[in-house]
């Protein structure tokens, strides 16, 4: 954990939820969240987006890693949201998939450029909700947006980037560093499948299953986070050591 008067830096676990569910599901004290209040209780007191949210800028999936960011006043939180809808809070993740693209997953539309360019390369989209409860996401290709908003777009249609800035194979995994700066809910995941390479252990996008419902640990790591200081102004940087190919032992390939 790293910070300031202003915000945490926080290192999620695997298997672990950012904030508490909609629902109140999730018992308090298995959240990221209620685990940073019961240190630094101010962070429950901002009120963004979603009032159970406190101060949480961003949310991790249940089986993502890696860094969080929280602000811990209400001025914090506006201007860091602020600089998100700006385009300047900026993450960057790593991610590990097989060597071997796997067969496309219905309902994702064909890639304009089909195959895996050279980095670095940006994929955009938009996103509709997709299969049984709306688990998950699909892209929406922004000229097909323009001919159904309604139909299709979630966000009012915002265009979403993941930029792909490197790639490397090692043994049996691909590894790839992306950055984004405004997100969507598994907006990599959906992205990294629809060029052909699901992240390991995501069932949802075309890896392996979840072991007998079980979820397990993603392939993915929130390794850094940049950033202006809501208080004094000065570039922030933060960042962990990138996800390896030594790591494969935890996931199934």
């Amino acid at each position: 954990m790293a910070g300031t008067e202003g915000f945490l830096v926080v290192h999620k676990p695997p298997l672990m939820h950012s904030a508490p569910l909609e629902n109140g599901g999730e018992p308090s004290r298995d959240t990221l969240l209620d685990w940073c209040a019961a240190r630094y209780p101010e962070v429950r007191i901002p009120r963004g987006r979603q009032r159970r949210e406190g101060g949480l800028l961003h949310r991790l999936d249940y089986g993502t890693r890696g860094l969080v960011l929280i602000a811990r006043t209400q001025g914090a939180l506006e201007n860091l949201l602020a600089q998100q809808e700006q385009g300047t809070l900026v993450k960057e993740y790593g991610a590990l998939s097989g060597i071997v693209p796997r067969p496309q997953l219905p309902g994702f539309p064909p890639m304009e450029s089909p195959g895996l360019p050279d980095p670095p390369f940006t994929i955009e989209s938009s996103f509709r909700p997709y299969g049984p409860g709306r688990r998950a996401v699909r892209p929406v290709l922004m000229g097909e947006l323009a001919k159904n908003r309604r139909k299709f777009a979630l966000d009012r249609g915002y265009p979403y980037k993941t930029d792909i800035l490197e790639l490397s194979s090692g043994g049996k995994t691909r590894r790839f560093r992306v950055r984004i700066a405004r997100g969507f809910r598994h907006q990599i995941r959906c992205h990294l499948s629809w060029l052909g390479y699901p992240i390991l252990n995501d069932g949802l996008y075309g890896g392996l299953p979840e072991a007998d419902g079980i979820a397990q640990a993603l392939a993915l790591k929130a390794q850094g986070l940049f950033f202006r200081d809501p208080l004094s102004g000065e570039d922030r940087c933060y960042q962990l050591p990138p996800i390896l190919e030594d790591d494969v032992q935890e996931f199934k390939i």
